[in-house]
């Protein structure tokens, strides 16, 4: 949560989401609790446990929270759901690179900063065309070079959403230049809680989130897309992608790209998604991007309501 420095201060949330302790003893950020993971789990588990006595712990509402990682040391993703990529590059006209169908793509794309659930989002010109992109991410441990996909899920330690802001003009400026997706993310906002995989039980299966995330412009439900539909790679798959060339270390953030369903009727996670899907449609695109004064919000539900790590709320705030 917010305080205690740059890094906040880790807490313990019940598994009801309402009620959080700050652990007596041991790590006392996030990350440090990842650089010593195999000591501080049984140490976290037990307050955690310690929460099932509904008079311990102080509210979650009214509590101001962080980003869980306020300063990530390396945020990566691939494209696990290719009717995302199909759509907004139809949508241009522009076709999919190569062999898209066999191998993920994957590609890193700025860490810091990553703003905290509830936060402003800058929007310097409405010109840049600002997106919300709902994704899932896992946290890793130290994974080593040539990590398989097969080992890869002995390696994910924690499990989160967030959403991955893009301004889409620069992103395409930036592909078209050859150079990396760097200006076109200004930052992340990420969901209050991060969850063990073994504490969201059959909410994670395989390694894949089994959940819908719900996406609403001002109170306006644009879409629900289910994470465990529709992909083609899986985080394993796209673990051991980056784990080819380099390990991984302890706190590494690695996404799954945008959640998209080739179903519409499940909505979009994007806004590029819906207008790429209105030009193939009708020739044109009606729903706009982003302006100042909109408010996003974002958040993972499982099959039994159960909200998984809070709701993401950003307000789109015009810098002058």
């Amino acid at each position: 949560m917010a305080g205690g420095g740059l890094d906040g201060t880790l807490v313990v949330v019940s598994s009801d989401r309402t009620r959080f302790l700050v652990p007596p003893q041991g790590p006392r950020t996030m990350q440090q609790s990842l650089d010593t993971w195999a000591e501080s789990v049984t140490l976290l588990e037990g307050v955690f446990e310690s929460l099932d006595d509904p008079t311990l712990g102080s509210p979650v509402d009214g509590a101001v929270f962080a980003a869980p990682l306020p300063r990530v040391y390396h945020w990566a993703e691939g494209s696990s759901y290719l009717s995302h990529m199909e759509r907004i590059r139809g949508g241009r006209g522009e076709a999919l690179p190569d062999r898209h169908r066999e191998r993920p793509i994957v590609y890193q794309s700025g860490g810091a900063p990553n703003w905290p659930p509830r936060a402003e989002v800058p929007l310097p010109d409405e010109t840049w065309e600002l997106d919300y992109e709902p994704t899932v991410f896992v946290v890793t441990g130290d994974a080593p070079q040539g990590t398989t996909a097969a080992q890869a899920p002995e390696h994910i330690k924690l499990v989160g959403i967030t959403n991955d802001v893009t301004y889409r003009r620069l992103l395409v400026e930036e592909r078209r230049q050859g150079t990396g997706t760097y200006g076109s993310k200004p930052g992340r906002g990420f969901a209050p809680f991060l969850v063990t995989p073994a504490t969201l039980g059959t909410a994670w299966q395989n390694s894949f989130l089994r959940a819908a995330l719900q996406c609403s412009v001002n109170g306006t439900l644009y879409g629900a897309p289910r994470a465990d539909r529709d992909f083609s790679f899986g985080l394993p798959q796209i673990i051991g992608e980056f784990t080819r060339t380099r390990p991984l270390i302890a706190g590494s953030m690695i996404g799954t790209g945008t959640i998209s369903n080739g179903d519409t009727e499940c909505g979009f996670g994007c806004i590029a998604e819906k207008r790429g899907v209105e030009i193939m449609e009708s020739g044109a695109a009606v729903t706009p991007f982003l302006s100042a004064g909109d408010t996003v919000t974002i958040e993972a539900i499982a099959d039994d309501g159960t909200s998984l790590f809070g709701l993401i709320q950003h307000t789109v705030t015009r810098m002058e």
